[in-house]
């Protein structure tokens, strides 16, 4: 991230420590943790930054909303995907087994469907468009009889945070919090 991302947010911490030597009240902590998690080098780097980010996220594992700084103008929301992207070429696949053959003799095989929240990753079967992307919206593509395991996340968790900037996502696991 450049700094000058960081610098608008940045340029009211003066006001904030102007305020009052009292306890942090909600929209200190919020602005806080936000200058934390904006840090380029990230919110590790600054030893200060630790405890508030640390119990943002516990209090986030506890059920309890991300903290926001209105005087930022920002907003996070949190959200949870476990597998990585599965790579170019691929689609996100649930394995499904598919019945063939009559009652006398029938026999299964294993085969893959899309899913966007799937645990494999296939190769979709002809020359179809409607593949484009890995949103798995088309349950009923035609999918190689192969794949591979999708990677899963060590942080899985993620902060879509928006500022007056713009948007950015950071990546987090929120496991070792609760």
């Amino acid at each position: 991230m450049k700094m000058t991302r960081v610098l608008p947010v940045v340029a009211f911490l003066p006001t904030l420590a102007a305020l009052s030597s009292e306890p942090v009240y909600a929209d200190e902590f919020g602005c806080k943790v936000l200058l934390c998690i904006l840090n380029p080098e990230g919110w590790t780097s600054v030893s200060d930054c630790v405890p508030p980010v640390e119990r943002a996220f516990s209090l986030v594992a506890r059920g309890h909303p991300w903290p926001q700084c209105p005087e930022a103008g920002s907003s996070g929301r949190i959200g949870y995907e476990k597998y990585k992207p599965c790579p170019d070429g691929t689609v996100a696949a649930t394995a499904a087994n598919e019945w063939n053959g009559s009652s006398n003799s029938a026999h299964s095989k294993i085969v893959y469907k899309a899913d966007k929240d799937g645990a494999f990753c296939a190769r979709p079967l002809g020359t179809s468009t409607s593949y484009g992307s890995q949103s798995g919206s088309n349950s009923d593509a035609r999918l190689s009889p192969t794949a591979i395991p999708r990677e899963v996340r060590t942080e899985p968790n993620y902060l879509d945070l928006t500022t007056t900037d713009g948007k950015q996502r950071f990546w987090f696991n929120l496991s070792k919090y609760q």
